[in-house]
């Protein structure tokens, strides 16, 4: 039987969860949207792992998941702290938000057109909005300030050459 079709369904469901968090976010239900944004990452690392299973990486995945990413973990974090934490900040806060997401973006493009490496350069966006949603919800006493200096430093590790961790060794063994 050909599974090949299952990876571009978890990187379906990603981009669902990131919807859905986007949605919760509007109704003020801040906590479903993060668990939202958790169920998106675990979709996004599965699809990844999947497709090298299975021997189906292509580049229409690579960019499905790029476009699911920079929904579930660029619009669904940022709205989830402009709503829910930075709401009486007037413009630092949108500029912030704004600046994550044309990093991420960046970020994803540059992920896009290098070739497959161990290692990731610049901290994966992925990484960057889970991290970015839990300080919203986790620690409620952090102040708007911090928590912009926290962004404006999530986004500077995005477009960094710092090399972080990829799990993908594990799974290339041969």
């Amino acid at each position: 039987m050909n599974w090949n079709w299952l990876p571009s369904m978890c990187t379906l469901g990603n981009l669902g969860f990131g919807s859905i968090s986007l949605l919760f976010t509007i109704q003020e239900r801040y906590h479903l949207a993060l668990f939202m944004i958790l169920l998106a990452a675990i979709c996004d690392v599965m699809d990844g792992l999947l497709a090298r299973m299975l021997h189906c990486t292509s580049d229409f995945g690579k960019q499905l998941d790029s476009l699911a990413d920079i929904i579930s973990f660029g619009i669904a974090p940022v709205f989830l702290i402009l709503l829910y934490r930075l709401e009486n900040v007037q413009w630092l806060g949108p500029v912030a938000a704004v600046a994550f997401l044309i990093c991420g973006a960046l970020r994803l493009a540059r992920f896009n057109i290098t070739a497959p490496s161990k290692k990731f350069v610049g901290m994966p966006i992925t990484a960057a909005g889970v991290i970015l949603s839990m300080i919203a919800l986790v620690d409620e006493r952090l102040k708007p300030e911090i928590v912009i200096l926290i962004m404006g430093l999530l986004s500077i590790l995005m477009i960094s050459r710092v090399p972080f961790p990829s799990f993908k060794k594990f799974v290339n063994r041969k």
